[in-house]
């Protein structure tokens, strides 16, 4: 059967010569991985068009029982004018692209966690002067599809990471305090299409993304600490 579908490239490995194994979240079905021919060849060469979260049109021939699928054409939906153009932006783009590639396994349609992650993508390349914040805003917030958003109370000494709730029990597991509670606060609040400038510092942003990994360590069995992680430290710098 053949289908057309929006998608976002997840990850990207070249196969063979010219080839491509893509992962994509499309719009219609979730978690889709694709094997493209030729990628590097010829006049038709299309490897540029799957650079991470990349958001293009595709069609392609879905099999019964395969995790890979034919693509059979493809091409950008979106033409993102600052993403890949700024360092900063590439690289935290970078970043999140295998975070969602570790964390993102459904292979059902969510058009509600699809729209986030498009429209986000969106604001991001179109903020030119305020986007550091932009991953820390993106990832605590993709916890509310992932099943784990941080059930925070007011009045409350502690934040228990492991059980992602406010709490006055300091021995409760992996807890925060005082200025990182306030940082994490501060953070789930953020609204970052409404800020105007960066709500956070350096140091400041580095303190909460560690409480943002730890965050999903916590919670996710098998996640896995990003490799660009010390990359993307060492741009703020």
């Amino acid at each position: 059967m053949q289908v057309q579908t929006s998608a976002i490239v997840i990850s990207s490995l070249k196969y063979g010569d010219n080839g491509l194994i893509i992962r994509c979240y499309t719009q219609n079905s979730g978690i889709e991985s694709f094997i493209l021919k030729n990628a590097f060849s010829g006049r038709n060469k299309k490897s540029s068009v799957f650079l991470i979260l990349n958001q293009i049109k595709i069609i392609y021939d879905q099999k019964k029982n395969s995790n890979l699928n034919y693509l059979k054409e493809a091409d950008a939906e979106i033409y993102y004018q600052s993403i890949y153009s700024n360092p900063i932006k590439t690289t935290i783009t970078l970043f999140l692209g295998e975070i969602l590639n570790s964390v993102l396994q459904e292979e059902e349609t969510n058009l509600s966690l699809y729209q986030f992650l498009s429209s986000g993508l969106n604001e991001f390349d179109s903020n030119r002067t305020n986007y550091a914040d932009f991953h820390l805003w993106f990832l605590i917030n993709l916890t509310r599809f992932l099943g784990f958003f941080p059930n925070y109370s007011e009045n409350y000494q502690f934040f228990d990471l492991t059980n992602g709730v406010s709490t006055h029990d300091f021995s409760s597991g992996f807890v925060i305090e005082k200025e990182e509670l306030i940082l994490f606060k501060n953070l789930i609040d953020l609204d970052f299409n409404a800020e105007e400038t960066s709500k956070f510092n350096q140091i400041q942003r580095k303190k909460l993304l560690e409480i943002i990994i730890r965050y999903y360590e916590l919670h996710i069995s098998d996640f896995r600490r990003p490799k660009s992680l010390e990359v993307l430290y060492s741009v703020f710098e």
